[in-house]
């Protein structure tokens, strides 16, 4: 009987992986005349840029802690949707690039095969029935939030999929009072984190908490466990994934995420977009759509009327109202409690949490019939049938296209003359090559531009404050891609080359330069509005610093060098020879973590015109190295190392334990 039930688990569990190809088989089959591709949005632009960095830094041996080719250069490795630490996409890196497109689109399609099994697994143990695993599996893994913008935005899609593995693992440590398997679902909701979407993995530490101190709350002795519990899950979570969130906190408390307005935080659904509960929305996706059935059966297991229902039902009505976020009251109650604390975007995303408690309750609703004597013995076929043709019918293709002829990242006439060009410079696209704003990623461009969720904020106030010819300069901008007509000295239109225009910029920026005038400023704020001043400042003649330097910088008393002997994404190398002591300005972006040494002796690091790095050094031939090797990644590589050698310890622990007891 129990290897019967093990066939029909490990069935169940196969047909729920081939689903979601068989939604999206346009996107692996061969046939050119029915192949489409993820359609042109945050996949194109954003996350498969992202992932495809991270691949091919990993490709080469290379961490990717630091990306050159967007933002003027910004740390890569902080940025949470490079997801570059995440187990299930490490296999990116051995992709070949001409295939890693189809790649991340495949490895989000498991991703949805993942979440169908792990809800299956979850819903199976809650109900002690295969066929309510199975329908509720069904419901998650093709529901229209899973199938819809999540796929595109990848992390989302892959940091939900651990919830439901999280929350089983959670349930069988309470049910067998056995800590291993809480241990084993912080190892899973690491894995949420590390995949990098921190709102969703947010929203899944609130309900595994939540669901576990409801099942405990009958007596203060499983409290106490579930509390143990909850702990252990958070701190193997936070333990394995520190390599992670360590970077990225410190790059989002810079960025420009803690200066979002309500207006920007607050977005969610309309009210009228709530019938998208009960019916799928036309040719376009349907994020609150679990299908007819999987609905019916979850108002079912509401009239159930077990403590355990009744959570999930409100877990429900809560994340549909919070999914409003302005539109209602629940995100501005939140928000009036703690404003500081708004840094996600996108309240509709709380639509995760109202599609997972529809569809464990619709488990509890089959369970529920199934247990009545006139309940047909076909219920379960008829009910998988209609319920996987219900979510097929209604997102099929909704975020598919067919494939461009030359792909979403064609080699234009703009990229190849860009790319022909030699030395050490940056463009400034405009987001307008393919690709969009991380065209550089793509093209391996040192671009100005970028796309992304965490960017410095005072990169961007830079930008905006300093005039646009001041900042090409100090940024060493050598080519513009734009739609604008540019008339300016040392501009030049490259006359060869239609939309995008390309203008070659000749303002006398060099990537290293040396200063003996200098301008103290108390503050950063200072020193973009000294920086702003185009009437008396040239900033090859005078650097602007927060602080004073040593040693202090002296007249030249003749001629000097300054020159670029190596540069790498985390590594540049300068030789200069100075007459007299003098400022020596890197045209590269400053940033905690970014070391200094001047014939191999650390020297301190400056900040010029609020946002470079430079050096003050004495009179002398000087090989000045700067190395981007931030303590934030040490230390977070360290926990994570800890907690990963601890986890094989009790592994083997446990190994060890069961060979004795069988022995």
């Amino acid at each position: 009987m129990r290897y019967f039930a093990m066939t029909k688990s490990t069935f169940a569990a196969t047909i729920l992986m081939i689903l979601p190809f068989l939604l999206f088989w346009q996107i692996w089959w061969p046939s050119s005349d029915h192949k489409r591709v993820f359609s042109q949005g945050d996949f194109v632009e954003q996350h498969y840029p992202f992932r495809s960095f991270a691949a091919e830094e990993i490709r080469n041996g290379r961490l990717p802690i630091w990306d050159p080719y967007t933002f003027g250069g910004y740390p890569a490795i902080a940025e949470s949707q490079h997801a570059t630490f995440y187990p299930l996409g490490l296999w990116l890196a051995f992709v070949p690039n001409p295939l890693r497109f189809l790649a991340l689109e495949l490895e989000a399609i498991f991703h949805l095969g993942l979440s169908a099994v792990f809800t299956f697994l979850l819903v199976r143990h809650l109900t002690k029935s295969v066929g309510a695993g199975m329908l509720s599996g069904i419901s998650f893994g093709l529901s229209g939030f899973l199938t819809s913008y999540p796929m595109l935005q990848t992390p989302i899609v892959e940091a939900a999929t651990w919830l439901p593995a999280g929350l089983w693992l959670a349930e069988l440590s309470l049910a067998h009072r056995k800590l291993k398997f809480a241990v084993i679902s912080g190892v899973s909701m690491g894995f949420s984190i590390l995949a990098g979407h921190p709102q969703t993995s947010l929203y899944s530490f609130l309900i595994i908490g939540t669901y576990m101190l409801m099942r405990s709350s009958a007596n203060w002795k499983e409290v106490r466990f579930a509390l143990t519990v909850i702990f252990v899950i958070i701190s193997v979570a936070l333990g394995l994934s520190a390599s992670q969130w360590i970077p990225s906190i410190q790059l989002a408390l810079m960025s420009n995420r803690m200066q979002l307005s309500y207006n920007e935080v607050s977005g969610g659904f309309g009210t009228n977009e709530l019938i998208g509960l009960v019916r799928p929305n036309t040719e376009e996706w349907s994020p609150l759509y679990v299908g007819i059935v999987p609905l019916l059966l979850a108002l079912i297991g509401l009239y159930k009327r077990q403590r355990e229902t009744w959570y999930w039902g409100i877990v429900c009505i809560f994340s549909l109202l919070l999914s409003l976020g302005r539109h209602g009251f629940i995100y501005p109650f939140i928000y009036s409690l703690a404003p500081n604390a708004a840094v996600f975007r996108g309240q509709e995303r709380a639509a995760f949490l109202v599609c997972f408690a529809l569809v464990v309750l619709a488990g509890y609703g089959y369970k529920h019939l199934i247990l009545q004597n006139w309940t047909p013995k076909c219920l379960l076929p008829i009910f998988v049938i209609i319920a996987t043709t219900d979510l097929f019918h209604a997102n099929y293709g909704v975020i598919l296209q067919k494939p461009s002829e030359h792909g979403f990242y064609p080699r234009t006439p703009a990229v190849n003359y860009i790319k022909d060009q030699q030395g050490y410079w940056r463009i400034s696209s405009e987001a307008l090559l393919p690709g969009g704003g991380n065209a550089g990623k793509i093209f391996h461009l040192r671009d100005v531009t970028g796309n992304g969720p965490l960017s410095l904020a005072h990169y961007h106030q830079f930008l905006g404050r300093v005039p646009e010819v001041r900042w090409w300069q100090l940024l060493n901008v050598r080519y513009v891609v734009t739609q604008r007509h540019i008339d300016y000295p040392g501009v030049n239109l490259i006359a060869n080359l239609t939309q995008p225009t390309i203008y070659q910029l000749d303002l006398g920026s060099n990537p290293v330069w040396i200063t003996h005038e200098l301008e103290i400023v108390p503050d950063q704020a200072s020193a973009f509005h000294v920086t702003s001043s185009m009437e008396w400042l040239d900033p090859y003649q005078t650097a602007v610093l927060e602080k004073p330097p040593s040693p202090k910088p002296e007249p030249a008393i003749d001629s000097e060098t300054a020159f670029v002997v190596k540069q790498e994404n985390h590594f540049v190398e300068v030789e200069v020879n100075l007459s007299a002591p003098g400022i020596i300005i890197l045209s590269e972006i400053d940033y905690p973590g970014w070391k200094v040494s001047a014939n191999g002796k650390t020297v301190e690091n400056l900040r010029a015109f609020g946002l470079l790095r430079a050096v003050s050094l004495p009179r002398g031939t000087w090989a000045i190295v700067w190395e981007y090797s931030p303590m934030s990644v040490q230390i977070g590589l360290i926990i994570s190392g800890i907690t990963m050698c601890l986890l094989v310890l009790l592994l083997y622990k446990t190994l060890y334990t069961t060979k004795q007891y069988l022995d």
